[in-house]
């Protein structure tokens, strides 16, 4: 089955943004910090920023 490139970035990003959040969940939970939307919004962020060197280096490769 052939998948989009789109569609395949934003799987990987969604799996990216899925581990930070888990990881973040986790780190509140061992230091008894309620899990708030801030948190979440943190974790999206930080998702975000990991998953960025990976969107640049495929992006210089089709180049």
């Amino acid at each position: 089955m052939i998948i989009n490139q789109k569609l395949k970035t934003f799987f990987v990003l969604a799996l990216y943004v899925g581990i930070t959040v888990a990881i973040y969940a986790i780190a509140c939970h061992f230091m008894d910090i309620k899990f708030q939307d801030i948190h979440l919004l943190y974790a999206i962020l930080v998702g975000c920023v990991a998953y960025l060197p990976r969107f640049i280096a495929e992006r210089r490769k089709r180049k």
